[in-house]
Protein backbone atom coordinates (compact mmCIF):
# COMPACT_ATOMS: atom_id res chain seq x y z
CA UNK A 1 0.00 0.00 0.00
CA UNK A 2 1.67 3.43 -0.75
CA UNK A 3 1.08 6.63 0.88
CA UNK A 4 -0.91 9.01 -0.73
CA UNK A 5 0.07 13.03 -0.14
CA UNK A 6 -3.35 13.39 1.87
CA UNK A 7 -2.57 10.14 4.04
CA UNK A 8 1.27 11.14 4.77
CA UNK A 9 1.45 12.11 8.73
CA UNK A 10 1.54 16.23 8.47
CA UNK A 11 4.95 18.02 9.47
CA UNK A 12 5.87 20.74 12.23
CA UNK A 13 6.38 24.24 10.33
CA UNK A 14 9.03 25.76 11.47
CA UNK A 15 9.90 29.43 11.37
CA UNK A 16 12.41 32.13 11.96
CA UNK A 17 11.38 34.92 12.90
CA UNK A 18 12.85 38.48 12.73
CA UNK A 19 11.36 41.32 14.61
CA UNK A 20 12.17 45.18 13.04
CA UNK A 21 11.58 47.98 15.18
CA UNK A 22 11.35 51.57 14.03
CA UNK A 23 10.80 50.11 10.66
CA UNK A 24 8.13 52.22 8.84
CA UNK A 25 6.18 50.67 6.70
CA UNK A 26 7.21 52.36 3.57
CA UNK A 27 10.88 50.84 4.15
CA UNK A 28 8.55 47.31 5.20
CA UNK A 29 6.92 47.79 2.20
CA UNK A 30 10.38 47.69 0.28
CA UNK A 31 11.95 44.80 1.81
CA UNK A 32 8.97 42.71 1.39
CA UNK A 33 8.58 43.69 -2.11
CA UNK A 34 12.30 42.73 -2.50
CA UNK A 35 11.85 39.25 -1.00
CA UNK A 36 8.88 38.25 -2.85
CA UNK A 37 11.09 39.07 -5.67
CA UNK A 38 13.65 36.49 -4.91
CA UNK A 39 14.33 33.20 -5.50
CA UNK A 40 16.06 32.50 -2.45
CA UNK A 41 12.78 32.56 -0.82
CA UNK A 42 10.14 31.08 -3.42
CA UNK A 43 8.15 27.64 -2.45
CA UNK A 44 8.29 25.58 -0.55
CA UNK A 45 9.35 28.23 1.75
CA UNK A 46 6.90 30.96 3.12
CA UNK A 47 7.73 34.93 4.48
CA UNK A 48 4.82 35.43 6.92
CA UNK A 49 4.58 39.60 7.57
CA UNK A 50 3.62 41.60 10.21
CA UNK A 51 3.59 45.27 9.09
CA UNK A 52 4.55 47.81 11.52
CA UNK A 53 2.05 49.58 13.14
CA UNK A 54 2.54 52.26 16.04
CA UNK A 55 3.09 50.50 19.07
CA UNK A 56 3.88 47.58 17.20
CA UNK A 57 7.28 46.38 15.28
CA UNK A 58 7.29 44.79 12.02
CA UNK A 59 8.18 41.38 12.20
CA UNK A 60 8.72 39.11 9.07
CA UNK A 61 8.68 34.75 9.88
CA UNK A 62 10.45 32.75 7.27
CA UNK A 63 8.46 29.60 7.63
CA UNK A 64 9.44 25.86 6.81
CA UNK A 65 9.63 22.35 7.19
CA UNK A 66 12.07 20.64 8.50
CA UNK A 67 13.64 18.86 5.46
CA UNK A 68 13.62 22.47 3.58
CA UNK A 69 15.97 23.73 6.80
CA UNK A 70 19.12 24.11 4.95
CA UNK A 71 17.35 25.89 2.50
CA UNK A 72 15.57 28.48 5.00
CA UNK A 73 18.95 28.56 6.37
CA UNK A 74 20.54 30.09 3.68
CA UNK A 75 17.23 32.21 3.01
CA UNK A 76 17.90 33.90 6.40
CA UNK A 77 21.60 34.66 4.84
CA UNK A 78 19.79 36.46 1.73
CA UNK A 79 17.21 38.45 4.16
CA UNK A 80 19.95 39.30 6.21
CA UNK A 81 21.33 41.27 3.18
CA UNK A 82 18.45 42.63 2.11
CA UNK A 83 17.95 44.25 5.61
CA UNK A 84 21.16 45.84 5.86
CA UNK A 85 20.32 47.51 1.97
CA UNK A 86 17.81 49.26 3.93
CA UNK A 87 19.87 49.76 6.57
CA UNK A 88 17.53 47.70 9.02
CA UNK A 89 18.11 46.68 12.74
CA UNK A 90 17.14 43.81 13.57
CA UNK A 91 15.85 43.73 17.02
CA UNK A 92 15.73 40.27 17.97
CA UNK A 93 15.53 36.39 15.97
CA UNK A 94 14.01 33.69 17.22
CA UNK A 95 14.90 30.13 16.40
CA UNK A 96 12.73 27.15 16.28
CA UNK A 97 12.24 25.47 19.33
CA UNK A 98 12.86 29.15 21.21
CA UNK A 99 10.78 29.94 24.25
CA UNK A 100 8.61 33.09 23.11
Amino acid sequence: MSDSPSQAPEQEVLGIQFTLPDMDGLTFTRVLRDIMQDQAFAVPLQVRALEPRPGVDGQLTLAFLPPDRERASKAVQRLKTILLRYGAQVDHIRMPGEAQ
